[in-house]
């Protein structure tokens, strides 16, 4: 486990989907698909799409806290003739939680807020976002509700690649110059919404707590790189951070 606080990291999160986040709607609240990539979010924007992360419109902001732990589960595993039992790791197993300042409801609508029927996979909707977006159909991009495995949650355009969840990228703070930077990022894959918990004192600005677990491995990469070798990019980071999960790795 390991703690960082705000201002030793900068947090940036999306979609697992490429081109498309989420919003809500500012008629009825609902939540439903947003196309975002190469363009600006809007006031109604709540998370981004992939090709976007690193963009200012996805960095996680007024956060005084950061909690990661990263581990696995196993299972013991008996031989007959051997007197030690054996462990073989069955999934990885990391949580991470981000403590900021309450400014919106954004993620509580994520975490029980109703996806219109138009975003919804099922066509129904009224359940929550938790689980990030699908695009099982051709330029049909919808909100999933938890009914879909990581591994059946495919991308359309790449059958060998994953759009399960969110992306959650630690930014260490390196030294930086323009768009560059020698830092490191962790990176969290296909994570879901699992807490969503608020803190009210008359003493202090209410916080909120945003709990995101994942079971799928993370890794360490570079973080910034160069704007002029991504197109549409202003803060691009590295391209192994911000490339979707292979369904060998789910």
């Amino acid at each position: 486990m390991a703690y960082y606080v705000g201002r030793d990291v900068d947090v940036f999160w999306s979609t697992e989907h490429e081109t498309h986040g989420i919003k809500e709607n500012s008629t009825d609240f609902e939540l439903e698909v947003e196309a975002l990539a190469g363009t600006d979010s809007s006031t109604d924007t709540i998370v981004g799409s992939l090709a976007d992360i690193g963009e200012a419109f996805t960095k996680m902001t007024d956060v005084t806290g950061v909690d990661l732990s990263i581990g696995a589960q196993d299972e013991d595993i008996t031989f007959m003739g051997l007197r030690n039992v054996g462990k073989i790791e069955i999934k990885k197993d990391t949580s991470i939680t981000i403590t900021m300042k309450k400014k919106d409801r954004k993620f509580l609508q994520l975490y029980q807020g109703n996806v219109k029927a138009g975003s919804a996979q099922d066509t129904v909707g009224g359940h929550t976002a938790r689980w990030g977006m699908t695009e099982l159909l051709a330029a049909t991009y919808k909100i999933q509700g938890g009914d879909f495995d990581p591994k059946s949650c495919v991308d359309i355009d790449d059958s060998t690649v994953t759009t399960y969840g969110y992306r959650l990228i630690i930014e260490f703070k390196g030294d930086k110059t323009g768009q560059t930077g020698d830092g490191a990022a962790v990176c969290i894959p296909n994570c879901t919404i699992s807490e969503v918990t608020h803190t009210t004192s008359n003493e202090a600005a209410d916080e909120e707590s945003v709990t995101f677990t994942s079971q799928v491995k993370p890794f360490i990469s570079n973080a910034r790189m160069n704007a002029a070798t991504v197109s549409g990019s202003t803060a691009p980071f590295h391209i192994s951070l911000t490339t979707q999960t292979p369904l060998t790795e789910v």
